[in-house]
């Protein structure tokens, strides 16, 4: 995870927006700006890591477009204010929708630059993550450990946090068990993102309904070992499986009824292990996919640009770009006839001819871009999901599957991945579109990453409360 950085913005002048606080994050850096109307100047503060304003040197607001300065950190700003009708899809709920008025344009510091929106907030604004368990714990816990050798040799030592029912009696257990496996991404055993920590909510309410659960730290984060550079996402289903072999052989755990949960890539490791482990009795797939890699990555672009407002003529001139680039990716995956920068920049070339500066702005292709796909799409663990196909695992799982998805992701959409579990099942799995929820099982506006760090709830009770009955009527 990158660190965090905390910005608020306290200002001043704006008179046709008086008297009210606007909140923005921008995903690549984990920046957040907050703006109010005071009296007669600029500051800007850093609320996490220190009290103390860092001075805004210059601004000017002309019309509806700010533009700020901050010379002792380099940061510069340009926002535009508009306001718009949100834009409402099946199943969304009509009362009070209200027309939204932000902040949007782009930051730069230093040679970082990136787009930002600001959104109404009612104060300055502060980190409220009110599901996060405080003790005293309704639950016990144990600390798991996995030493193995995985298929390409390397020494890997996985560590992990088993939760249960606090017992009052000592024949309370074993308990029905679910192995929690993180989406992609090095994350701990909380899979925690911008101060929410998911998989640990999940487990305190699973314990309070009588369910025992396991979540680890990926190797390489926390007390976790074992190489990255050459890990994919088979590979890390070996991580899983070995920690899970560890699992069957607790006395807390009921082996009869002991499963895997995995959230985004999380979700393919699942039903990966239990296709091929029959200790494994159930699964749950958080956000998993249906479709093959490269096409959740073509639908996640076209559902990223969508969200952030981006015509639908330009989404589409994107969305076909990077499906060209994927599949020349793929199909060049030996080292010496894979793609060159200058490759990638022609392919970028033919469809962002004839487009403004500010179109291609909008859609992120510049030229600059072409390295940067390069480094991204020539790793191991991106070539390898590129390839992955459901289809290779998921028709071999016989064990219940329940797949939930929110209607509102933007990284693993949520219909025509559900459709092609469900293809891939026969129909035995369970599938639910959950709406008004995102990527994070989070209630959401648009589904946007952008989103995540501002909104206070780390998951949905509704969806926690649907696991734990499921588990318990197999």
């Amino acid at each position: 995870m990158k660190k965090t950085i905390i910005l608020i913005l306290l200002s001043v002048g704006l008179t046709t927006h008086a008297q009210h606080w606007w909140t923005g994050w921008s995903q690549q850096t984990g920046l957040v700006l907050c703006i109010h109307q005071t009296d007669s100047a600029y500051e800007l503060y850093s609320p996490l890591q220190t009290s103390d304003p860092i001075p805004v040197s210059k601004w000017s607001l002309r019309g509806d477009t700010l533009r700020l300065e901050c010379a002792s950190i380099g940061l510069k700003m340009t926002l535009i204010h508009s306001c718009s009708s949100p834009k409402l899809g099946e199943g969304d709920r009509p009362e009070g929708v209200v027309e939204e008025c932000v902040w949007s344009g782009t930051w730069r510091q230093g040679i970082l630059k990136e787009a930002i929106t600001f959104h109404p907030a009612d104060t300055i604004y502060q980190l409220r993550r009110p599901q996060t368990p405080q003790p005293p714990y309704r639950f016990d816990e144990e600390t798991i450990t996995a030493d193995y050798t995985d298929s390409q040799g390397n020494t890997v030592h996985l560590e992990g946090t088993l939760t249960y029912p606090v017992e009052t009696q000592p024949a309370a257990s074993p308990y029905p068990t679910i192995l929690l496996v993180s989406g992609s991404g090095q994350q701990n055993r909380d899979e925690e993102i911008f101060s929410h920590k998911p998989f640990l909510v999940l487990a305190d309410y699973l314990a309070s309904r009588g369910i025992a659960v396991l979540r680890y730290d990926d190797r390489g984060v926390g007390a976790s070992t074992g190489p990255l550079d050459s890990a994919d996402t088979r590979i890390f289903s070996e991580d899983a499986e070995a920690i899970f072999n560890v699992l069957r052989n607790n006395p807390h755990v009921d082996t009869n009824s002991l499963g895997i949960g995995g959230h985004s890539e999380g979700g393919a490791i699942a039903p990966m292990v239990a296709a091929r482990n029959k200790g494994v009795k159930f699964v749950v797939m958080l956000a998993g996919q249906g479709c093959t890699g490269q096409e959740v990555l073509v639908q996640q672009n076209e559902a990223l640009f969508r969200a952030k407002g981006v015509s639908d003529s330009l989404v589409a001139i994107r969305t076909a770009c990077m499906r060209e680039l994927f599949m020349s990716a793929v199909e060049t995956r030996p080292a010496a006839s894979r793609l060159t920068v200058k490759d990638y920049q022609a392919i970028i070339a033919k469809y962002t001819s004839g487009l403004t500066k500010e179109q291609i702005d909008s859609i992120d292709l510049k030229k600059g871009i072409a390295y940067a796909l390069k480094q991204q799409l020539d790793t191991r663990w991106m070539q390898t999901f590129l390839r992955l196909d459901p289809a290779e695992y998921l028709p071999r799982v016989t064990c219940p599957i329940l797949a939930l998805n929110g209607w509102k992701d933007c990284q693993v959409l949520c219909e025509p991945n559900q459709n092609r579990i469900e293809e891939l099942t026969g129909g035995r799995a369970v599938c639910n579109q959950l709406r008004w929820l995102n990527h994070l099982f989070q209630h959401c506006k648009t589904g946007s990453p952008d989103e995540y760090m501002l909104i206070e709830e780390t998951f949905d009770f509704d969806t926690m409360e649907t696991i734990a009955d499921w588990i318990l009527t197999l």
